[in-house]
């Protein structure tokens, strides 16, 4: 048996998709990603850390520089996803609070990691984050 290698992930400032990095991706018949090329001199190249036959099996994306169109179109196709989102109390966004009054929003910690096979607001959603 082939020992898996450990996974490592590779940071691009600015992707604009495979082909600007300097790759092609290809889908194998079982539905997984694969590098099928790099070019030396490409930014993905010049990372020495993207080889051919690497296999993709997960991507961060930050939205930094995103429009918030962008990061919201791009949420709205990942509703049957694993989905680790990280979240920050910087504004004071009003919610609801248990006595029906209008407060900042917080959470007890920095980030949240919701896991789920159904779409956003199906059962998992609502008993998980309906909980009085």
């Amino acid at each position: 048996m082939a020992e898996e290698e450990e996974t490592r992930e590779v940071l691009f400032s600015d992707w604009s998709g495979p082909e600007k990095q300097g790759m092609t991706l290809e889908q194998s018949g079982e539905g997984e990603i694969y590098v099928k090329e790099v070019k030396m001199e490409s930014p993905a190249g010049r990372t020495g850390r993207v080889h051919e036959g690497d296999q993709i099996v997960g991507a961060t994306i930050y939205f930094d520089n995103m429009s918030s169109k962008e990061t919201t179109e791009l949420l709205k196709t990942l509703n049957k996803h694993k989905v680790g989102l990280k979240l920050q109390n910087k504004d004071k966004s009003p919610c609801r609070s248990p006595m029906g009054t209008l407060s900042p929003c917080r959470s007890p910690m920095g980030t949240l990691t919701y896991e789920g096979r159904g779409r956003v607001g199906g059962s998992n959603y609502k008993r998980i984050f309906s909980k009085k």
